[in-house]
């Protein structure tokens, strides 16, 4: 396998340049576009993501790096403005799922005790039904269990049991929801 380092450098430079046009592109120019139906189709079909046209993505959507890995986003869910999804390794998202205003959804880090600043990634799964409340942090590896809810400023640092009331730093099980939800999250807005 090469690696960048190993490429000749006009190559290498043609990379990192195109790298940082997409994600110039896509963070500062189309996640700002005031059009929902505009970023969907550009999300869709450059980005790569996989989702229905019923998934609604709100103004100013942070995509961290933009490296395009897996994404996969069920159906009738809303991602609100000003959220930071981190798709350095996989991310699946389920139907229904409500994540709030400057969330974050984080899959890669470095190790804290690593002597050499080691990265680390891994993939994030979110269930059917969840509410990731407003600047709750979910971290990488964490599977967050159907219809569960996330409490403003939570960070979850460990999955989260189906039907959990999560809250805190570090999150932890407070309470738990109902389990008979049937709820679609169907309010879409042409200019959000």
């Amino acid at each position: 396998m090469r690696y960048i380092n190993d490429l000749p450098p006009l190559k290498e430079l043609l990379l990192a340049t195109n790298s940082f046009f997409r994600g110039y592109i896509v963070n500062h120019i189309i996640a700002h576009i005031p059009c929902e139906l505009f970023r969907w189709v550009y999300y869709r079909f450059v980005v790569k993501m996989k989702m229905d046209r019923s998934v609604f993505i709100y103004m100013g959507v942070y995509l961290y790096p933009p490296t395009f890995h897996g994404i996969s986003i069920g159906k009738n869910t809303a991602i609100n403005r000003n959220v930071i999804l981190d798709w350095r390794d996989d991310v699946y998202i389920g139907n229904n799922v409500n994540i709030s205003a400057e969330a974050a959804i984080y899959t890669g880090g470095h190790r804290i005790n690593s002597t050499d600043f080691a990265y680390y990634s891994a993939p994030v799964r979110i269930e059917d039904r969840v509410w990731i409340g407003t600047r709750a942090m979910i971290m990488p590896g964490v599977t967050i269990g159907e219809g569960a809810v996330i409490l403003p400023g939570a960070v979850v640092t460990q999955s989260v049991p189906p039907f959990s009331l999560v809250g805190g730093v570090p999150g932890k099980v407070i309470g738990t929801r109902q389990k008979d939800l049937t709820y679609d999250l169907t309010y879409r807005g042409w200019f959000l």
